[in-house]
């Protein structure tokens, strides 16, 4: 791939990050009127209604043939039904700073995978790369603001994004053998993995008896919520994501989640006025540093 296609790439990984990084705030806004699975469920739709169009202008707008449905299917059950699931039910107790926190031991997770099924392996400098990004998260989210609320103990909603870091690193190689092995074109593998996640939802939301109707009277914050959720953290972010995923080794990208702490501290800032620090910008440098270091000598 030509350096400038790199860059590219880069620059939607960074993206995409940015939006994942504020997605937690996000859901917590959602759920003041809506529960978890409505949340979810309201999510992918607004999803779907801005893929379906981006499919088509990509010409990847298609049906999937027996196997692959299955294949989909199943990451759609993986990567957006239950990952984001159970995300969306821990927001009701675990705080954003927390989770942003813990999903960024998800590249080294990723790594460890990804060295293991797919033989992608780190030099010693990316391994380094590594190190640094961590201990630059530690900084920001342990330093980096002043008012926010003091560290909670771990709890059940904890528990959950520590089940997704797992899910979601496990999730990433085998998005990676998709695209290197199996030749699935990204923004046909997202909108039919959203698609049947979509239709999971329906029997769930059934089952537990969630009232759709009570969208109706969602607030304009609600719906702007969502929106931010469906159209730009599950839509625009994850064809950004795929796109990058097909070009670049899963460990490698996945050190771009480094950022996604930096950017959740970020919009605590506007969102519910925790102020900075020295330590926020010393923190932020490590973890940009750290991410630079990983991907210099890719080629």
């Amino acid at each position: 791939m030509k350096k400038e296609s790199f860059l590219q790439v880069y620059i939607l990984a960074t993206l995409t990050v940015v939006f994942w990084g504020a997605s937690f705030a996000g859901a917590k806004v959602a759920l003041e009127q809506a529960d978890p699975l409505l949340v979810m469920f309201l999510r992918f739709v607004l999803s779907l209604a801005m893929l379906l169009p981006t499919a088509w202008y990509c010409g990847e707008l298609a049906l999937p043939t027996p196997r692959q449905a299955l294949v989909l299917a199943f990451m759609g059950f993986m990567g957006f039904f239950f990952h984001i699931g159970i995300q969306t039910v821990a927001m009701r107790s675990s705080g954003s700073a927390t989770a942003n926190w813990q999903m960024a031991a998800a590249p080294a997770m990723t790594a460890l995978l990804a060295s293991f099924f797919l033989k992608e392996r780190l030099p010693r400098v990316g391994i380094l790369g590594i190190i640094l990004a961590f201990l630059g998260v530690t900084v920001v989210l342990g330093l980096g603001t002043k008012g926010a609320r003091g560290a909670s103990s771990y709890n059940f909603g904890d528990f959950l994004i520590s089940l997704s870091v797992i899910n979601w690193a496990a999730f990433m190689v085998l998005t990676r053998w998709l695209f290197k092995e199996n030749r699935y074109p990204p923004v046909f593998t997202i909108f039919w993995e959203i698609f049947f996640a979509v239709l999971m939802c329906l029997p769930a939301l059934a089952l537990t008896g969630t009232d759709i109707s009570v969208s109706a009277g969602f607030s304009r914050r609600t719906w702007e919520a969502l929106a931010f959720l469906g159209f730009l953290c599950s839509g625009l972010a994850y064809v950004f994501w795929y796109y990058a995923a097909a070009n670049i080794p899963v460990a490698k990208l996945m050190v771009f989640q480094f950022l996604q702490p930096l950017v959740g501290v970020v919009v605590a800032y506007f969102v519910i006025g925790e102020r900075f620090t020295p330590w926020l910008f010393l923190g932020g440098a490590m973890i940009v540093s750290g991410v630079w270091t990983v991907n210099r000598r890719h080629s």
